[in-house]
């Protein structure tokens, strides 16, 4: 079985370079977790008490490059929000994924 770097490798580098766009992105919207909770009123504490963690864990976790699904519906729910995943595939019509907060 190849690696994730040599099956990269296979694409052209306009596919490469798609691919580490798409890979920033959702960095940084992984990073937009400390602005939603600021738009919610919240303060770390707060969030960190309404999830049953230490306020450290919310502060490292605004800070990282990744999140499970299960962290940021748990995320969801405490701010009395939801998710809503779109997977977009090529020549194909959009799947759409709602409400998966309610399967944590």
């Amino acid at each position: 079985m190849k690696s994730y770097k040599e099956k990269r490798q296979e694409f052209s580098p306009e596919a490469q370079a798609r691919i580490s766009a798409g890979a920033q992105e959702i960095k940084n919207e992984i990073r937009i977790l400390r602005a939603i909770r600021e738009a919610s009123g919240l303060s770390q504490e707060e969030l960190a008490e309404r999830l049953e963690v230490g306020q450290s864990y919310i502060s490292r976790l605004e800070r990282r490059d990744n999140i499970t699904l299960a962290t940021l519906a748990g995320i969801a729910q405490a701010l009395g929000g939801s998710i809503e995943i779109t997977i977009n595939l090529p020549e194909c019509e959009p799947v759409k994924f709602s409400g998966i907060e309610a399967l944590f």
